[in-house]
Order: structure tokens, then C-alpha cells, then sequence
């Protein structure tokens, strides 16, 4: 390999225009280190300006020495490190999240919020990239992750190379076809000292034993190019998607009408027929994106539209959220608002399991709730089977840190609107409720994706097994 092999790399995916102001993660370790060094060597040829954002969660002892250093090497290359501290704890343990995603979230707001003060001090936004330094390994065991776990064919398209944040910022991955083995070497040739995170070789954890054990096994007993077979399978599936995506757009110009009269947006059956379903359920799941309900569109909601597309049955309905009603007109299919009624959504379903907590790594893109399994049991004994999900009851209640609260009262703090309380759904074992599911209705962003949570149950250190409820599969 030729020193300047990623260098060239970069360069090639013009995913770097020039004159752009690069916003670039620097956790320190081999891969932002090498992506951070490599954009500063092309900065004076592209007429980029580097601005290096580091995020200390203080998770590890470690933490800060490693953000020192971070600081060191940025003073070396002469730029002006943007450095931050946010613990991810608070955020966990509110949401219900591992702190893995809690820092990813906070990481890519803290981009977006660089990006806004940039954007404020009048550099245009379109001039403004965010770059991570994913790399060809991470897309190989995203994939494999993925497949393992469950997924459609956009999950098993694997990470995109380019992305828009949610303020509207580019995310790009220059690293994205670079392998592992390439950045270490870039590492040893320029004598760059990397923070290396010792919790990667903790097989503890499912995605670190992907890496450490599967994907080698695979390479010695069943393919050695396992990593270049994969990432190839994420190309091809990017691909498809994608053209399924455009083709689905066009046919969904031609088929859909809206009624602003009628609040109301109307399916021509008759023409939508005549695509294969592969096309008719993006059809469907562009529609729920414009009713605002993409993050609703599970498997299980998107399958059941689909059925009444093909149903014989002239007036079936679906509810969703938001008082949206789905429902057949003969060869129509009707999306109307029902604002004086919210029903709930009763294609949910909920699997609650218990896990040894080694094992212990949900999938992050599908809303889950996750518990100490033995304190529950201590309290609820054997009793795990009884754990229901549906709408609030008299006298149901969510333990806080400090006591407990009113579901009624937590509504009202959380302004859900009336006609829509009876329509949130909750697991709960009697009156205690351990999740309330994630719903548009909440006035908080996180709530809507997240839902709220029982912290009586709160995994720690000591947790020896979990107890995980998750919902149905999101395609």
C-alpha cells in the first residue's frame, strides 16, 4: 500500500467538495486520528478548513487523559479542537437506551449544533460537512449484525456514505471503503499515537464478538474475503434499494391524490395493483412519512395497509397514530384524519425475554425497554407472563427515582392532547407500568422515539440478567 492510498481514497469519493468547512468527530482513536490527519494533509490543496469536535462522555477513567491528548495532537496540526463533556448516563437511563446510543445521540447533536453556529457566523450551510470515520470493517460487521438480528433490505443496505442530519447538515464517511488493516498502516507511517478504547476486546458484548470471533471463524473455516463479500452484499442491497425507492417515487406521483378539503389523501387501487408489492409497501411507507408517521411504520402497520390494499374486502380500516384512519373506498384506499377519535394501535405487540446481561445488546433501531430481571423478580415473582401491553386503567402509576406518578398527571405534564391519552399504549404488570411505548403524542422528541420508563428497575453494574421487551420488527 502506498502512503498516500487513503489520501487518494478520500480525494476519489468526492464526498469532500472543496471549500468546505469539515466538522470532523475526533474520539481519538486509530480511525478518527487517521481521518483527522489525512483531511488536514489535503486541507491547503481542497481549501478546506478542519474543525476538529471532540465529545467526553466520562465513561472510562481514562476519559479525560484521553481528551488531553486529544488536545495535544490538535495543537501539533494547528487547529482549534472544539471539546465538549456530556454525560451519557442521565440520558440512558431517562430513555431507556444503552449509553452507546445515548452517546451517539449526543455526539451527532453536538455536530449539528457546531454545524448551526458555523452556519451563524455566516459560512452558507451547504458548505458545512460533517465527517465520521466509519470504515470498511464497521460497514462488514454492521451488515453481519444486521442479518443476524433481523432486518430488511434498507437495514441490510448498511451504513450510508453519505447522510443529512437531522438539522439538515451533510454526514459523510470518507473511510467508508477503507479497511481496518489500511488504517493501522497509516497510523505506523506517520507515527501518529492513537487512544486505543480497551472495552473493543470485551466479547461481552455481540457486535465486539462479531468482529473478535465471528468474522474470523468465517474467514478461517468458510470464506477468507467474509469482509469484502459483505460489504459487497451492502452495495448491491444500497443499489436495489435505492432504485426500488425511485421507482416506488414515481409510481407514487401517478397513483396518490390529495384532498386538502377532506383532509385527506386517497390511493387509486386500480393503479397501484399493477405494481409488485415490493414497490407498493415503499408506496405505503412514503405516505406514512408524509402523514409524519415514519417512525411508526413498522413490519406489522406497514403489512396490514398492504393487506387492504389487496383485501376483497371493500370496507376494511386500519387506525394509526396521530388519528389517522387507513381505510377502503371500493378501488380506493382512503388516509383520513379522525381527530375527534384516536384509537389505539392494536397491530403492536410486545416479547418481553430474559437475557444473561453478557448478552445484552438490543438492536438500536427498534424501540425496546430493558430491566434488572432479578430486582423485578424480587418484586413480581414468577410472574413475568403478566406483564400486558395496553391503554392506561384507574389508578396506573410509573415509578420515578423518587416515588412515583400518576399516569393521568404524567399525560398532562407531557401535554398529550385529551383525545389522545386512551390511545397510548403501556406495558404494565397490574397497575405499574414499566414502558409507556414510544408516540408521536408526547410534546418531547426522545418520547416519541423512546417512550418513558419505570426506574425501579434500573440495570447497573451488578445486573446478572435483564429483562427486555421489545416490539415487533421495523422494516
Amino acid at each position: 500500500m502506498k502512503r498516500d492510498h487513503i489520501i487518494e481514497t478520500i480525494i476519489d469519493s468526492e464526498l469532500i467538495a472543496p471549500g468546505s468547512v469539515v466538522i470532523t468527530g475526533v474520539s481519538g482513536g486509530p480511525d478518527s486520528l487517521c481521518l483527522l490527519h489525512a483531511l488536514v494533509s489535503i486541507a491547503d490543496m481542497l481549501d478546506l478548513v478542519i474543525v476538529p469536535v471532540h465529545v467526553n462522555h466520562k465513561l472510562r477513567p481514562e476519559a479525560d487523559a484521553e481528551a488531553d491528548h486529544i488536545a495535544e495532537i490538535c495543537d501539533r496540526m494547528d487547529l482549534d479542537l472544539e471539546m465538549f463533556e456530556a454525560s451519557c448516563a442521565e440520558l440512558a437511563d431517562e430513555a431507556g437506551i444503552s449509553t452507546e446510543e445515548a452517546g451517539r445521540i449526543i455526539r451527532y447533536e453536538i455536530f449539528d449544533d457546531v454545524a448551526q453556529s458555523i452556519e451563524d457566523d455566516g459560512v452558507p450551510g451547504d458548505r458545512i460537512l460533517i465527517a465520521v470515520a466509519h470504515n470498511a470493517d464497521d460497514q462488514a460487521e454492521t451488515v453481519l449484525f444486521r442479518l443476524l438480528r433481523g432486518t430488511g433490505p434498507h437495514g441490510l443496505a448498511g451504513i450510508p456514505a453519505v447522510r443529512m442530519s437531522e438539522m439538515g447538515y451533510m454526514i459523510v464517511r470518507p473511510l467508508l471503503s477503507v479497511e481496518r488493516k489500511d488504517i493501522e498502516e497509516y497510523i505506523r507511517e506517520n507515527r501518529l499515537r492513537p487512544n486505543i478504547d480497551a472495552s473493543n476486546s470485551d466479547n461481552r458484548y455481540a457486535r465486539n464478538r462479531i468482529r473478535n470471533e465471528l468474522i474470523p471463524y468465517l474467514e478461517k473455516n468458510y470464506s477468507p474475503k467474509i469482509r469484502e463479500h459483505l460489504r459487497r452484499f451492502a452495495r448491491l442491497a444500497y443499489m436495489d434499494d435505492l432504485l426500488l425507492r425511485e421507482l416506488a417515487m414515481s409510481e407514487y406521483g401517478d397513483s396518490i391524490s390529495f384532498d386538502d378539503e377532506k383532509d385527506r389523501a386517497v390511493l387509486d387501487l386500480a393503479a397501484a395493483k399493477e405494481n409488485p408489492p415490493s414497490i407498493n409497501s415503499r408506496i405505503v411507507r412514503m405516505m406514512l412519512e408524509v402523514l409524519g408517521l415514519e417512525s411508526n411504520a413498522t413490519y406489522e402497520i406497514v403489512n396490514s395497509i398492504m393487506d387492504l390494499m389487496y383485501s376483497d374486502h371493500p370496507s376494511a380500516g386500519v387506525d394509526l397514530p396521530l388519528g389517522i384512519r387507513v381505510y377502503r373506498e371500493y378501488d380506493k384506499l382512503v388516509f383520513s384524519g379522525e381527530d375527534e377519535i384516536i384509537r389505539p394501535d392494536e397491530s403492536v405487540e410486545i416479547w418481553p425475554q430474559v437475557i444473561p446481561s453478557r448478552e445484552f445488546e438490543p438492536d438500536e433501531e427498534r424501540p425496546y425497554a430493558a430491566f434488572d430481571f432479578d430486582k423485578f423478580n424480587a418484586e413480581h415473582p414468577g410472574r413475568i407472563g403478566e406483564i400486558v401491553l395496553r391503554t392506561r386503567r384507574e389508578g396506573d402509576y410509573l415509578p420515578m427515582k423518587n416515588g412515583s406518578k400518576k399516569i393521568q398527571d404524567l399525560l398532562v405534564d407531557a401535554k398529550v392532547s385529551r383525545n389522545a391519552r386512551d390511545s397510548m399504549l403501556m406495558a404494565a404488570i397490574g397497575s405499574e407500568v414499566l414502558w409507556m411505548l414510544p408516540d408521536p403524542h408526547f410534546s418531547k422528541e426522545r418520547e416519541k422515539e423512546k417512550g418513558r420508563f419505570s426506574q425501579k428497575y434500573q440495570i447497573s453494574d451488578t445486573t446478572e440478567r435483564v429483562l427486555l421487551i421489545e416490539l415487533g420488527e421495523s422494516m
